[in-house]
């Protein structure tokens, strides 16, 4: 009898953790017909995982089953929604520089990561995933005419964006020309080091384009926004942002 290769273990194991994960409960028969095992190895693999720290529980009865506790792994440092978000964003982005060293598993860590949280949490982050896009970085030129923006100017962007409130800003057009607007912020995009906010913008009854770095002043709305799909959007971008 030809044993099961390490890589076939440790691939099996691996799948029996997400599925612990991604459910409430599993009955011990379902388990084994996901991974194709028998009763047998399915409890081995079980009390190997246990023996590993991993707090695996059991209830007997109906409604109960196998679980894989819910507050174990990263989400018990008790990230919010945003904190989340950061952090999967800062692997995001030096994915996006493909440096040569100390990055070839950032994909596959951003992918734990986000599996690492409970579903309710993973709903909110992935929706919100879907509205930050990472492009190629800004050219030489955009870069040396580029002045970080204000902290507090920062956080109101970001709380706007993050809660879909609107947002009045002070902005300056790239012949200095200032405006006063009110708009939403319903994606944000990354051109190395340039921020760009893509909104709907009252002033102008039309979606556009903001760089970050030329909002001199920001405030927000109490009223709150309905998401627009990103097709609305696409005549005021690249199609080749990517979203994290």
């Amino acid at each position: 009898m030809i044993n099961t290769s390490f890589e076939q273990r440790t691939e099996r194991r691996n799948r029996l953790i997400g599925l612990l994960r991604s459910e409430t409960y599993w009955k011990t028969s379902d388990l084994r017909e996901q991974l194709g095992v028998s009763q047998r190895t399915l409890m081995r693999e079980l009390a190997e995982l246990k023996r590993a720290g991993y707090p695996i529980e059991s209830e007997r009865g109906r409604g109960g089953g196998i679980r894989l506790n819910g507050r174990w792994g990263v989400n018990r440092l008790q990230l919010n929604h945003q904190e989340v978000v950061e952090l999967i964003l800062s692997l995001a982005i030096m994915e996006s520089l493909q440096s040569p060293l100390l990055t070839s598993n950032l994909k596959a860590i951003k992918q734990k990561l986000f599996q690492a949280f409970p579903q309710e949490q993973r709903s909110a982050v992935s929706n919100l995933r879907k509205r930050i896009m990472i492009g190629s970085n800004a050219g030489a030129d955009t870069v040396s005419r580029y002045v970080t923006p204000e902290h507090t100017i920062s956080e109101s962007i970001a709380e706007a964006f993050l809660e879909q409130y609107g947002l009045e800003i002070d902005y300056e057009s790239d012949s200095g020309a200032q405006t006063t607007r009110v708009i939403e912020a319903h994606y944000i995009l990354l051109n190395w080091p340039i921020w760009y906010i893509t909104a709907w913008d009252h002033l102008r009854e039309d979606s556009r384009m903001f760089r970050i770095d030329r909002i001199k002043n920001a405030r927000i709305v109490a009223s709150r926004f309905s998401l627009k799909p990103i097709e609305d959007f696409i005549g005021i971008y690249t199609p080749y942002y990517q979203s994290i």
